[in-house]
């Protein structure tokens, strides 16, 4: 589980310093305005569901611990 949660940790840091590239490159000619919103916003979605697969993780990380640290009783 926390290699898992560092891919998405990892996965989540990639897809976030691309948005940030993204925002600061601005289009140079108004014809490729268009395409540079695409980007921008697939970025950004991708972004988004990279950190929601890092809190989705992190959750299910902290429930199995909270389980784990509880003796069991037969």
């Amino acid at each position: 589980m926390p290699c898992d949660l560092d891919h998405a940790r990892r996965a989540f840091d990639r897809m976030s310093e691309a948005v940030q590239k993204l925002e600061r490159r601005q289009p140079v000619a108004p014809e490729e305005a268009p395409r540079y919103e695409a980007e921008l916003h697939l970025a950004r979605l991708r972004a988004y569901v990279a950190q929601g697969r890092v809190l989705a993780l992190e959750d299910s990380y902290h429930a199995h611990k909270a389980t784990e640290s509880f003796p069991m009783r037969a």
